[in-house]
C-alpha cells in the first residue's frame, strides 16, 4: 500500500487488483485515478487491461474448492477473524482510513463497524449460519434423501461461479459477502464501491498473506471500476462466466445491470430499501412513553447516522388532526430531537456535513406553519411534524438524522402503504406490534421489531437465534449454491 501525490498535492492512495492470489499494484503506466462519494482519492490498475480474467472461465477449475471440507474452510476463516482487529493490520486501518474520507459516516460510528468485523469469523457462530441456512452435509458431499443405502435420489450442494456488486454505506457489506461467497465454496469476483473501495481487498489480502495457496484466497477476485464501462462489463455478465449475480445498491445501479440479465445469470437483488416507524396513541400519554417512544424513533433513525436501510424515515404517529393531538404531536417531535443530541457517540453523530438540497426542502417547509412544524436542521438532526396525514414530498431523500412524523387517526392504514421495498418497521408499543405485523408482512415489510428495546443485546444473549435469519425476506445462501439432483436407479 503506497501514497502517491497528484500535482495538485493531494493525496492518492494505491490500491490494487486482487485476481485470486496475485496482487496488482498500479503503476505510472497502468492505472486510473478515482474520487471517492465525499471525498478522497485513489488510483487502482486499469481494470479493462484484466476484464477477461476477473471472473472464472472455466467451472472446472473450482475443482479444489469444492473438494475442500467444509470444516476446513471454516478453519480457515476463524484463523482470519483476529487478523481483521485494526490494531494488528495496516491493511484493515487503511481502508477504514479510506471510507471515513470517502464515505458519509464519522469516526465514532464507522469504528464500531469495523471492530465488530473480528467477531463475525467466529469458529462457533460461522458454524451455525453454514449448517442453519445450508447444511454442512450437502456442501460436503451428496446426501441421501430417503432411507441410507436404500435412496435412489440424492441432493447436493455445489458452489457457483459469482460477482458481487456490493454496497459502501455500510462496510460491514465487504466481510459479508466474503464469508457467504466462502461459505457457499464459490468462486467470487467482488466490485467494490467509491464510498468504500478497500475493505473487501484489505480483507482477501489478509487471506492471501495467511496461505496464498488456499483454495479460499485462490477463489477471490476484488476490483473497482466505474460502472458502465461496457469494455469491461461485456466480458464479465456472461451466462458462460458467471452464475449468480448478487447486486446491492440503489436504483440507478439495478437498472443499470438489467440489460445485461440474460438466460444463465440469476440475479439475487439486495434492493434499495425504506423503513418506517409506528407509533401508538399511548407514546402522547404519558412523559415517560413519550421519552421511551422518542428515544426508539432516534435510535432507529440516527443509528449509522440513517445511511442503512433499516433507518427510519418516516414516523406514523397514532393521532388525529384535532389540534390538541397536534400540539403532544408536536412534544413528541421535540423529544425526538433532542433523543438525537443524546445519543452516545458509537451509536450515532452529528453528519460529516449538511444536506444542501434537503435544507432548502426543510426552510420552505418551515415557511409553510400550517401545514408544517420543522424542528432543528441538517447539521445535526431534525424533524418535520406534519399537520395532516401526508408525509411530505421528499420522505424518501430524508438523511442526516431527520425524520417525518405523520399523525395517522387510523394506525391501522398504514399497513397498505408499505410494500416490498419497506425493509423494516419499528413499533410502539408492543401490543401495536402485535396487532399490525401479520398485515404489515402480508404487504411486503421483511422485519417489524420494537421500538426502544436494546435489541443488540438481546440477539447477542441467544446467538442460535440469528444464525438462521434471511436477509430481506430472502435467503441469499440457498440462492447462491445450485442444488443438484443425483438419481440412480434400484437394482435390487
Amino acid at each position: 500500500m503506497t501514497l502517491t501525490t497528484s500535482p495538485a498535492e493531494t493525496t492518492v492512495l494505491d490500491i490494487p487488483l486482487v485476481l485470486r492470489g496475485r496482487i496488482i499494484e498500479p503503476d505510472e503506466n497502468n492505472s486510473i485515478e478515482f474520487g471517492g462519494r465525499t471525498g478522497a482519492r485513489f488510483r487502482t490498475p486499469d481494470a479493462r487491461a484484466y476484464a477477461a480474467d476477473l471472473v472464472l472461465r472455466d467451472a472446472s477449475d473450482l475443482t479444489d474448492l469444492h473438494n475442500t471440507p467444509i470444516d476446513e474452510i471454516l478453519d480457515f476463516l476463524a484463523e482470519l477473524g483476529p487478523r481483521l482487529a485494526m490494531d494488528r493490520n495496516p491493511l484493515m486501518q487503511t481502508a477504514f482510513d479510506l471510507c471515513l474520507d470517502a464515505g458519509e459516516l464519522t469516526p465514532p460510528v464507522l469504528r464500531p463497524i469495523y471492530d465488530q468485523m473480528p467477531a463475525m469469523f467466529d469458529r462457533d457462530r460461522m458454524s451455525r449460519q453454514v449448517e442453519g441456512k445450508l447444511g454442512k452435509a450437502y456442501l460436503d458431499g451428496w446426501v441421501e434423501l430417503g432411507s441410507p443405502g436404500a435412496s435412489t435420489m440424492r441432493m447436493r450442494a455445489i458452489g457457483t461461479r459469482q460477482m458481487h456488486i456490493i454496497a459502501g454505506n455500510v462496510p460491514i457489506t465487504a466481510a459479508l459477502t466474503v464469508l457467504n461467497a466462502a461459505f457457499t465454496k464459490s468462486d467470487c469476483l467482488i466490485k467494490t464501491p467509491s464510498n468504500d473501495p478497500f475493505t473487501a481487498a484489505a480483507i482477501v489480502r489478509t487471506m492471501i498473506e495467511i496461505d496464498p495457496d488456499h483454495p479460499v484466497a485462490k477463489h477471490f477476485a476484488v476490483a473497482y471500476w466505474k460502472g458502465g464501462d461496457t469494455q469491461i462489463e461485456r466480458q464479465v455478465y456472461r451466462p458462460s462466466r458467471i452464475e449468480k449475480l448478487t447486486a446491492w445498491g440503489g436504483m440507478s445501479s439495478m437498472t443499470h445491470i438489467q440489460k445485461y440479465l440474460v438466460p444463465g445469470i440469476e440475479l439475487i437483488a439486495m434492493n434499495p430499501k425504506l423503513s418506517i416507524s409506528i407509533v401508538g396513541h399511548e407514546a402522547l400519554e404519558t412523559a415517560e412513553a413519550m421519552q421511551e417512544a422518542a428515544l426508539g424513533v432516534a435510535l432507529m433513525a440516527g443509528r449509522m447516522n440513517q445511511t442503512a436501510c433499516s433507518s427510519t424515515r418516516v414516523v406514523y404517529v397514532q393521532c388525529t388532526t384535532d389540534e390538541d393531538d397536534l400540539t403532544l404531536l408536536e412534544q413528541f417531535g421535540q423529544a425526538v430531537h433532542q433523543a438525537f443530541l443524546g445519543l452516545p457517540e458509537h451509536e450515532s453523530t452529528a453528519p460529516k456535513s449538511p444536506a444542501p438540497e434537503l435544507e432548502d426542502e426543510l426552510r420552505a417547509v418551515a415557511l409553510d406553519d400550517e401545514f408544517y412544524r420543522v424542528i432543528g436542521d441538517t447539521s445535526s438532526a431534525g424533524v418535520v411534524v406534519s399537520r395532516t396525514d401526508e408525509p411530505v414530498e421528499f420522505a424518501d431523500s430524508l438523511t442526516n438524522r431527520v425524520v417525518n412524523l405523520v399523525p395517522i387517526a387510523d394506525i391501522t392504514r398504514v399497513p397498505r402503504w408499505v410494500s416490498e421495498a419497506t425493509q423494516t418497521v419499528g413499533i410502539y408499543p408492543e401490543t401495536l406490534r402485535e396487532q399490525l405485523r401479520d398485515d404489515l408482512a402480508l404487504h411486503g415489510v421483511q422485519r417489524t421489531l420494537p421500538l426502544g428495546v436494546d435489541l443488540k443485546a438481546q440477539a447477542s444473549s441467544d446467538p442460535e437465534q440469528t444464525s438462521r435469519l434471511p436477509h430481506d425476506g430472502t435467503e441469499p445462501l440457498r440462492r447462491s449454491v445450485r442444488w443438484v439432483i443425483d438419481q440412480s436407479v434400484d437394482l435390487r
